[in-house]
């Protein structure tokens, strides 16, 4: 029974089931399931419209060898409730965000030009829908400036370089900083002698990845950009955190399509959907946590420790759990161990080293020509048949670009609690309230 009140509680959360609704045994939420007309087709494809993988969980599955005790169909409308509205958000004009952004960064010692780039980041961030890594986290940063975690003015050093590569210092600074230089670095290579690659280390956070390789996109290149984090994540058969979320992105230009823009975390959730959830207070979905017995976690913690950890892409060995594991310690070795500033295991909260590279189609093909081979790529994964209760076939940085569509014309989505926090700075510091 306690398994069955797991899951019902994880119901609750998703606005699946009532508060009065009874789901007492594992046939009646089997069979509610069944009924309820708002669920997704049973396939393993990646939702990035919820930033989830959407798959179907074995009955009676076990988390690692550990037997759950109920089946669960994850769909992406399990993340309908973690989305921001009407009534947990205002919208704002894009324009009036980048510059109370900017304003509060400089409130606090920001230079003027980094203040602006790592501003253009944040909205990026949430005119694309990626509210975790958007504008409502500059008040975040502006406190880690001013609490001396972070060092501003910065000074980003290259410690060395060849014609392909270079190595950076962060200066302890804004992370935005340093990896928008970098990507600038890897970009300028390429376009010389065709690839060009930085890493970073000494650096903190860079926001939503996703923006690096969007640089090299609109150079008509090919963009990658990763970073590391410190532990979060188990390892695949491990009971402890040891790695971090370390996302990875890539893009690519298409030509009258869509470009292609991948970026995801080498866990089965970010971990700023964990962190939402818990500022809404609402249950997490089974299968992004687990205790440290190995039992899954469904009430969001607010800190990292040793009594729990986030899954590994895959979440468990049968579905995989070795690959998002794997893909994490990548992203370690070059972020970190190539850097030298550090893997997983050896950061504190906060720190984030990362790894950028850029590649000159043009120094391969007629780039036209590599567009067009995009289109039709695009438009036959766009042609595939969907499953049964599925709209359609998406393509990395689809959802994206419909967000950024809406939202550039209609206002970005700030969460009620982070619109009054940034107001409140504002006017704590003395510098121009936009919002």
């Amino acid at each position: 029974m306690a398994d069955c009140h797991v899951i019902h509680y994880s119901f609750l959360a998703m606005g699946i089931v009532s508060q009065t609704e009874k789901l007492s045994t594992k046939a009646h939420i089997l069979d509610h399931y069944a009924r309820n007309d708002k669920l997704c087709a049973l396939d393993a494809r990646y939702s990035r419209h919820s930033g989830i993988c959407s798959r179907t969980l074995a009955a009676g599955r076990s988390v690692e060898g550990r037997r759950t005790g109920i089946s669960m169909k994850e769909t992406s409308v399990a993340l309908d409730y973690l989305k921001l509205n009407d009534s947990n958000s205002i919208r704002i004009p894009a324009d009036d965000l980048h510059r109370q952004v900017s304003a509060i960064l400089q409130g606090v010692g920001t230079p003027a030009e980094h203040a602006d780039i790592t501003a253009k980041i944040l909205v990026s961030s949430s005119l694309r829908g990626v509210e975790t890594h958007g504008v409502g986290n500059a008040v975040r940063y502006a406190e880690s400036i001013e609490s001396g975690n972070y060092t501003v003015p910065q000074t980003v050093a290259i410690i060395t370089e060849t014609e392909s590569t270079a190595l950076l210092d962060c200066g302890n600074g804004l992370g935005f900083v340093a990896a928008h230089q970098g990507m600038e670095i890897s970009i300028a290579k390429a376009r010389d002698i065709g690839i060009g690659m930085t890493t970073i280390r000494n650096g903190h956070h860079i926001g939503m990845v996703g923006y690096y390789p969007m640089m090299a996109v609109a150079e008509n290149m090919i963009g990658m950009a990763m970073t590391n984090a410190s532990r979060s994540v188990r390892p695949a058969l491990g009971a402890r955190p040891r790695v971090g979320t370390n996302p990875i992105a890539f893009g690519a230009p298409a030509g009258e399509e869509r470009d292609f823009i991948f970026d995801m975390a080498t866990s089965t959730i970010a971990s700023g959907k964990i962190g939402l959830a818990k500022r809404l207070g609402v249950q997490m979905p089974v299968g992004w946590a687990v205790t440290a017995e190995g039992e899954p976690l469904t009430e969001p913690r607010g800190d990292r420790g040793e009594d729990w950890a986030m899954n590994p892409l895959g979440g468990t060995r049968e579905q995989g759990a070795h690959k998002g594991y794997g893909l994490g310690v990548m992203v370690d070795i070059l972020c970190g161990v190539l850097s030298g500033g550090g893997f997983g295991a050896q950061l504190a909260g906060g720190e984030n080293m990362t790894w950028t590279m850029a590649i000159d189609i043009a120094k391969f093909r007629d780039v036209d020509d590599f567009k067009s081979m995009m289109d039709d790529m695009v438009r036959e994964l766009h042609a595939t048949p969907p499953m049964p209760g599925e709209d359609g076939v998406l393509v990395a940085g689809d959802p994206e670009a419909d967000f950024e569509d809406d939202r550039s014309v209609n206002g970005v989505p700030v969460e009620n609690g982070q619109y009054d926090e940034m107001r409140a700075k504002a006017a704590q510091l003395g510098v121009e309230v936009f919002i």
